[in-house]
């Protein structure tokens, strides 16, 4: 009877350091993480952010949200190409949040490949998302690659059956933004016809 009381002890006592060990980890790549993060995002210092995280994905490679600043701080250098490398393992990892999916898809969009990025974010937006600012996000990424496709009667109807989800003030932001954008674009075109009607006289 005592050497079994040992025995369950010794193994108490092991599952104990592994999981200390394990918090160890991922509490230095959090670390690492934090300091990135504040220098990227209030330092206003992307060499040093890109430093920090370099450092906490090398103490967990799997660290999501280490995984997502990167590819944010990649996006800032305008390495897309890198950005997405990050994204895609960031979703794999944790495929349940979709802020991995949304970066994925905003940066489809940087590489003008628009309807990837429509059919990621479209899957989002079929999912249930409690947060109303991510919501309003996820509505002016869709309504901006819309936009790209030249597909502007879809994004104003986007925009006139937003009530019932958004804010009134976001409505208002994203409606703005939209017809601007489309005023912008008439009077661009406009006045590359009348160039090309002078320059042909």
């Amino acid at each position: 009877m005592p050497e079994i009381k040992n025995i369950c002890r010794i193994k108490i006592v092991l599952f104990r350091v592994e999981n200390l060990n394990m918090n160890i980890v991922y509490f230095g790549a959090e670390k690492y993480y934090r300091l990135a993060f504040d220098y990227f995002h209030y330092e206003n210092n992307p060499k040093l952010a890109y430093k920090y995280i370099n450092q906490a994905l090398k103490d967990n490679k799997n660290h999501f949200k280490s995984l997502m600043l990167k590819g944010e701080i990649l996006l800032g250098k305008r390495n897309f190409e890198g950005a997405l490398k990050n994204f895609k393992k960031a979703c794999k990892i944790n495929p349940e949040n979709p802020a991995g999916f949304f970066f994925e898809a905003k940066t489809y969009n940087l590489l003008d490949e628009y309807k990837k990025a429509l059919e990621i974010i479209d899957k989002i937006l079929n999912g249930k998302i409690r947060n109303a600012e991510f919501l309003s996000e996820c509505y002016r990424l869709k309504i901006d690659i819309l936009m790209n496709l030249n597909q502007y009667k879809k994004a104003e109807k986007i925009l006139k059956n937003l009530n019932n989800k958004l804010t009134s003030s976001d409505i208002y932001d994203l409606e703005e933004n939209f017809y601007k954008t489309v005023e912008n674009k008439k009077y661009f075109e406009n006045n590359t016809e009348n160039r090309i009607l002078h320059i042909n006289f």
